[in-house]
């Protein structure tokens, strides 16, 4: 569950970077969330960081103007809501 995975997010010009632990249970998560969004989400693009240290995971959301509004809005502030 990405939720109790939540670390925090940054806004970019035209999207998102939402931070997870850096655990492989946040990576699978995330490439599930990933993977789903893809179905309703086709127009943003997707990346999936995981570096060294390796203790987060990072997914990049990015696309067309309104990308970072709806992932900021329907995303990051469930996940906000629900890590409070």
């Amino acid at each position: 569950m990405l939720v109790s995975r939540y670390v925090g997010y940054e806004e970019r010009e035209n999207g998102v970077d939402v931070r997870f632990d850096g655990t492989d249970e946040s990576l699978r998560a995330v490439a599930r969330f990933t993977s789903n969004e893809l179905q309703c989400c086709s127009f943003a693009e997707y990346h999936i960081t995981v570096s060294p240290p390796y203790d987060e995971t990072v997914l990049t959301v990015t696309g067309p103007d309104g990308t970072r509004q709806v992932f900021r809005e329907g995303f990051v502030e469930r996940l906000e809501a629900a890590a409070v």
